[in-house]
């Protein structure tokens, strides 16, 4: 538990500079961020057998959404933070070709973000830049998980109420006069350790276990990230009189 303490510091910390910051703009957006899965990033199906008996979880598609604040420090430098709701869904598959048992169940995990990123800007044009950004998210879990049938049974176990992430992001940022910022861009999400373990077995005639198998669910992902933020005229900073 060192770690999710040492990252709760951390962002007490950001979120000080956040108030004392003292250059350009602070503002406030929206985002919306559909989850992509992908062998590549190591979120493919998950395989195992256990005596007849063939589990597959296949991560599907998801959602992300919730609101940014940022504040930009120079011209090329900005921090950013917010919450995110995160809504990730899976397939589970039990099948048996000998006693033709085919099962498929559908679950979902509910987590919520709070993010910390330092962004640096690349000018593109007069209105266009290209943002890059790297920072840690903390995500919270507020439950187990769980489904099934008649026929069988789920049920996903957090690794712990809290757990830290890594984020990276690129992406384009349109910036009119008076109508606020466009974004555009793909974000990768890594936690440092898996975010459930899951379990799940079948039943026999008399709801007694007869075979059981269980996964490490890694809780990578893709994103694509579409993103609006207001707009606000530039802080000004206050003189001292003498």
């Amino acid at each position: 538990m060192k770690l999710p303490c040492v990252l709760t510091c951390a962002f007490l910390l950001l979120l000080s500079s956040l108030s004392v910051a003292q250059e350009r703009v602070t503002t406030i957006g929206i985002q919306l961020k559909p989850i992509l899965s992908s062998e590549i990033i190591n979120t493919g199906p998950q395989s195992q057998q256990v005596e007849d008996i063939n589990y597959t979880i296949t991560p599907k598609s998801g959602y992300a959404f919730g609101m940014v604040i940022r504040k930009g420090l120079t011209k090329q430098i900005s921090l950013e933070t917010g919450i995110n709701y995160t809504r990730r869904s899976f397939d589970l598959r039990i099948t048996d070709d000998q006693s033709q048992l085919d099962i498929d169940d559908n679950f979902s995990y509910v987590m919520y973000e709070i993010p910390i990123t330092g962004l640096i800007y690349i000018q593109l044009g007069r209105k266009l830049f290209l943002n890059t950004s790297f920072g840690l998210a903390a995500d919270f879990l507020p439950s187990d998980w769980d489904s099934g049938s008649p026929q069988h049974y789920h049920r996903s176990f957090r690794t712990s109420w809290i757990l830290p992430s890594l984020l990276a992001n690129v992406g384009f940022e349109y910036r009119t006069e008076k109508d606020g910022y466009f974004y555009l861009g793909f974000s990768y999400k890594r936690p440092f350790s898996n975010i459930t373990t899951a379990k799940a077995g079948i039943y026999d005639s008399n709801q007694q276990f007869i075979n059981e198998s269980s996964f490490d669910i890694l809780g990578n992902y893709l994103t694509i990230d579409l993103r609006y933020f207001f707009h606000e005229n530039p802080e000004q900073k206050s003189s001292r009189k003498k």
